[in-house]
């Protein structure tokens, strides 16, 4: 069964939600199609540290790293360039098409980065996520 057949088939999962909870139905709560399933594992993917995860001492970003370095005008292409390094990594099938970095007015110790990106199944819908990028609220790998 395809992708796109699993996407259609409403009795079908494709996945685990982060952070690991249960639901009604389930002990663990499931994504119901790729493109859930793909939000879900790059939010995860980007608030992993690197060398938290067992047995993939690679997974992850250095986003909360880079938010606590000397903020200068050089952050938002640092956490660009991290977000795209990572992800070509680890979710080649993510394409990310913009990144942009936000604070929070009156908080500047306080960094999102809004990331619009689509999948090789679905290249021409364009999906959105804004991340913490100074907390870890996935619950790491």
């Amino acid at each position: 069964m395809s992708a796109i057949e699993t996407d259609l088939n409403p009795s079908k999962t494709v996945g685990l939600k982060l952070p690991l909870a249960s639901d009604k139905f389930n002990n663990f709560a499931l994504t119901k199609n790729s493109l859930e399933q793909a939000e879900f594992n790059l939010k995860n993917l980007l608030q992993t540290y690197i060398g938290e995860g067992p047995m993939q001492p690679t997974f992850g970003s250095k986003l909360l790293e880079l938010c606590f370095e000397q903020q200068n005008d050089d952050l938002p292409e640092n956490i660009e360039k991290e977000v795209r390094r990572a992800v070509s990594e680890w979710l080649g099938y993510i394409n990310i098409r913009n990144v942009e970095t936000l604070t929070e007015e009156g908080d500047l110790n306080q960094i999102y980065v809004k990331i619009e990106y689509s999948t090789t199944l679905n290249p021409d819908s364009i999906n959105q996520i804004t991340i913490d990028a100074t907390s870890t609220s996935t619950g790491g790998y």
